[in-house]
């Protein structure tokens, strides 16, 4: 009731942020939990080495930070139990409407178990321009492994 309380106090433009966030979270949460990947991971964008140079635009869009702690928050309202692949998806879904560059970006870990097997672990996270803004608090130990971009205009040479 408290969250509800909350919610509703919020600015339309906040509201409508949270609210989109949500049906992209719901749309990635269906797509990973119900199809292969391969059926869905043409709409995450332009897929790229791993190794690509990140996609850059001028200065640092304002825009970003909102949506991120958006996602996050509706995250910790759910206790945790999106992966970050969805949150990632989202996030990429909702700058890409935005024409905002952003790459999702997919990397691995290897790690031993406690019965010291070999464990391969695996990660999600955003990056715009050259700053990891969506699961970047464990994204740097991982190995990126595959990213899949979206310039946005100013990257593609395009005037806004």
């Amino acid at each position: 009731m408290k969250t509800l309380r909350r919610f509703i106090t919020l600015p339309w433009a906040r509201k409508r942020l949270y609210l989109e966030a949500a049906v992209w979270l719901l749309l990635s949460w269906g797509l990973v939990r119900g199809l292969p990947f391969r059926f869905w991971s043409p709409w995450l964008g332009e897929q790229r080495p791993a190794d690509a140079e990140p996609v850059t635009e001028e200065g640092k869009d304002p825009r970003v930070a909102p949506i991120c702690r958006c996602i996050e928050s509706i995250n910790a309202r759910l206790g945790g139990h999106l992966t970050c692949l969805m949150l990632a998806m989202a996030a990429h879904w909702m700058l890409r409407r935005r024409h905002i560059a952003s790459s999702l970006v997919l990397g691995t870990l290897a790690a031993r178990a406690p019965d010291q097997s070999l464990q391969l672990k695996a990660h999600a996270w955003i990056r715009h321009g050259s700053h990891i803004v969506l699961g970047g608090e464990t994204g740097e130990e991982y190995s990126p492994i595959s990213c899949f971009v979206h310039a946005g205009p100013l990257a593609r040479g395009h005037a806004r």
